[in-house]
């Protein structure tokens, strides 16, 4: 499988899985079991749920950084030229809710 990304799209997937380790790490430290991604369905909800709250704000910040304006020198129009940073076509902010949806699927599935 082939990921497609603008800019820091890549962000999304790597978010996810450096939360999801965090949050084993934690849960292992305090139940002291020895287990890698375990079965219990609330450890992957938060996990998910904590990744989509970082992307959300992440995806905004990144979505506030101002752009190049370009003059267009015949019409004098003024153009902003911002780069853009998505994952399979989906801006960064907006995974989000895909990710959040997942976390809800673990849960009640």
């Amino acid at each position: 499988m082939f990921l497609i990304w603008r800019g820091w799209g890549i962000g999304v997937p790597l978010i996810v899985i450096i939360v999801q380790l965090l949050i084993e790490l934690i849960v292992d430290r305090i139940t002291g079991s020895q287990g890698f991604i375990k079965t219990h369905s609330w450890i992957w909800f938060i996990g998910l749920s904590l990744s989509a709250i970082i992307i959300w704000f992440v995806g905004n910040r990144l979505d506030a950084k101002p752009g190049r304006v370009i003059i267009d020198k015949e019409t004098q129009r003024e153009y902003e030229i911002k780069s853009k940073h998505d994952l399979f076509w989906l801006p960064f902010k907006w995974w989000s809710i895909p990710v959040l949806a997942l976390g809800f699927i673990f849960v009640f599935v």
